[in-house]
């Protein structure tokens, strides 16, 4: 959240949102990039969820916000198959 009030908000005098440009734009591409690999995490794991016998829109929507630490831990789930 305060990577997202630095990048996007703009107060004067309050010292967390007062950037200047370049840190600003910095920190916009920083998030562009973390969301687009996030973005690709999620299509992911929706597929490695149904090998699963899991939830894949629980499963990417929680991969879309915390990213590979999610995923990491979905594929470490036992496939259906292998329940048996």
């Amino acid at each position: 959240l305060g990577i997202f009030l630095m990048a996007y908000v703009e107060y004067p005098g309050f010292p967390l949102t007062n950037l200047p440009v370049p840190i600003r734009e910095c920190l916009q591409t920083g998030l562009f990039f973390v969301y687009a690999i996030n973005i690709a995490l999620a299509v992911f794991s929706v597929f490695k969820a149904a090998e699963r016998g899991q939830n894949p829109l629980l499963w990417s929507i929680k991969t879309l916000t915390v990213g590979g630490l999610a995923l990491d831990q979905l594929t470490q789930l036992p496939k259906t198959n292998e329940q048996e």
